[in-house]
C-alpha cells in the first residue's frame, strides 16, 4: 500500500462577507477534494501545539510526528539544511520593503529569483564580518549564517505577520546578537540602493541552531520522500532523512509548475511508500489578503493537483490524507493557530460530502491530535 500526503499551505481561512459570508474553500467547491471527502474520513487537527506561533515549521513538523516540543530549534536551521549551508546559528532572511518605517511587503514586492540572487550575492560581497554570510534561497527567501557562538538568540518576528505596521518595535531587542542583526538590517538598506532593488531592507527571523529529528525510515518503518517547492519543507524532509525531491520551474506562486510537482509525485510513489507534497502558492495569495484571488489558487490547485493525480493513481492501492497546515485568513493576511480541516481516503467513508472548514467537523474522526496523523494514515 502507497501513503500520499497533499499539503496545500494555508489552505484553510475564514468567513468572507464578499463571498457570501463564505471561506474561499468552501465559495471554491472544489470538486475534487470534494470527491476525496465523500470516499473518505473527515476531521479536524490541531497542527500547532499550545505555546507555539502558527508558522509552516511547526505545523509540517506536527503533521509529520516530529514533536516541535523536542526537537523545534527554530526555521532558520531547517532552512539551511535544505541549502545545504554551513554555520553555528541560522536566521531565516527574507528581502522585504519598507517605508518610513512601516513593512509594507514581506517578499520585497514580491522581487524575482534572479533579482533577489543578485541581492543575495551583493549582500556578500559588500559585508565587512567574516563570520557572516548570506545564502539566497527561492524568490525572497534566503538565509543569514553565523560562523560564531553567541549566547542568546534573541526574539524574532515573521514579516508577513506584521505588515502595515510600525517595524520598530518587532526589531530583535537585547544582547550582542540583537546589536548585530539590527546593524545588518539598517547596512542593508544602503546595499540594496545602491543596486537599485525592488526590495530595499533584509528582515533576520527565526533563528537557532541545527536540529536533531527522528529519522523517517526508523520512525514509521517506511521509506519517505518529500516533495516541495520551498527550503523550510525540503529541510523537514533531510532532517527526518527522507528523500527530497526538487522540481524545475517550482516558483511557489501560483505560476508555479504544477504539472512537474504532479508527475514527480507519480514517479516517487513507485520507489517510496510514503510521498509528501507541499505546494505554497495558496498561503502566499492569502498573505496578499484576496478572497478571489485565493479562490482562484484553490481551484487551480485542485485541478492541477489533485485533480491531475486522482486521473492517474491506482487508488485501491494508494492511501491519501489531503491536509493544510494552517488556516491563512485573507481577512488578516497571516497564519493563526487555529484547526484545520483533513481527509483520509483508506476505503472507509463517514457521510461528508464537501471538503470545507465547516464540513470536516462533522466528520467521523472528529477533532485531532495533530501528532496522530501520521498514526491515523497508516493505521498504527
Amino acid at each position: 500500500m502507497k501513503h500520499l500526503i497533499l499539503i496545500p499551505d494555508g489552505l484553510a481561512d475564514w468567513e468572507v462577507e464578499e463571498l457570501g459570508n463564505k471561506t474561499p474553500l468552501d465559495y471554491a467547491d472544489p470538486e475534487n477534494m470534494n470527491y476525496l471527502a465523500k470516499e473518505g474520513i473527515c476531521g479536524v487537527a490541531e497542527t500547532i501545539p499550545d505555546g507555539f506561533e502558527p508558522g509552516s515549521d511547526i505545523a509540517n513538523m506536527t503533521i509529520l510526528g516530529v514533536d516541535p516540543r523536542r526537537y523545534y530549534t527554530g526555521r532558520g536551521p531547517i532552512e539551511a539544511m535544505a541549502m545545504g549551508v554551513e554555520g553555528r546559528i541560522f536566521f531565516r532572511c527574507n528581502l522585504v520593503y519598507v517605508e518610513k518605517g512601516v513593512m509594507v511587503d514581506y517578499s520585497g514586492n514580491r522581487i524575482g529569483n534572479e533579482e533577489a540572487r543578485r541581492a543575495f550575492e551583493a549582500l556578500n560581497k559588500a559585508c565587512s564580518y567574516d563570520f557572516v554570510s548570506f545564502h539566497h534561497g527561492v524568490s525572497f527567501r534566503g538565509i543569514l549564517s553565523l560562523h560564531s557562538e553567541f549566547d542568546e538568540i534573541p526574539r524574532t518576528y515573521p514579516p508577513h505577520d506584521i505588515m502595515g505596521e510600525r517595524f520598530e518595535k518587532y526589531l530583535p531587542a537585547n544582547g550582542s546578537l540583537a546589536k548585530l542583526l539590527n546593524e545588518l538590517m539598517e547596512w542593508s538598506v544602503e546595499v540594496l540602493a545602491e543596486i537599485e532593488s525592488r526590495a530595499n531592507m533584509i528582515w533576520p527571523w527565526s533563528g537557532g541552531k541545527r536540529p536533531e529529528f527522528p529519522k523517517f525510515a526508523e520512525k514509521y518503518g517506511l521509506r519517505g520522500a518529500m516533495i516541495s517547492e520551498v527550503d523550510l519543507l525540503r529541510g523537514v524532509g533531510k532532517a527526518m532523512d527522507m528523500d527530497v525531491i526538487e522540481v524545475a520551474g517550482a516558483t511557489a506562486y501560483m505560476d508555479t509548475n504544477y504539472r512537474g510537482l504532479a508527475r514527480a509525485t507519480l514517479k516517487a510513489l513507485k520507489s517510496h511508500d510514503v510521498v509528501v507534497l507541499h505546494t505554497e502558492g495558496i498561503d502566499e495569495v492569502g498573505h496578499e489578503g484576496e478572497a478571489e484571488k485565493k479562490v482562484e489558487a484553490i481551484l487551480m490547485y485542485d485541478e492541477k493537483i489533485v485533480g491531475y493525480l486522482l486521473d492517474r493513481l491506482d487508488l485501491d492501492e494508494t492511501k491519501i490524507m489531503l491536509i493544510p497546515d494552517h488556516p491563512t485568513p485573507v481577512k488578516l493576511r497571516t497564519h493563526v493557530a487555529e484547526e484545520v480541516p483533513f481527509v483520509i481516503k483508506d476505503g472507509k467513508r463517514d457521510g461528508v460530502s464537501r471538503f470545507t472548514e465547516k464540513e470536516c467537523r462533522k466528520g467521523k474522526l472528529g477533532r485531532v491530535d495533530g501528532l496522530r496523523l501520521m498514526e491515523l494514515l497508516m493505521g498504527i
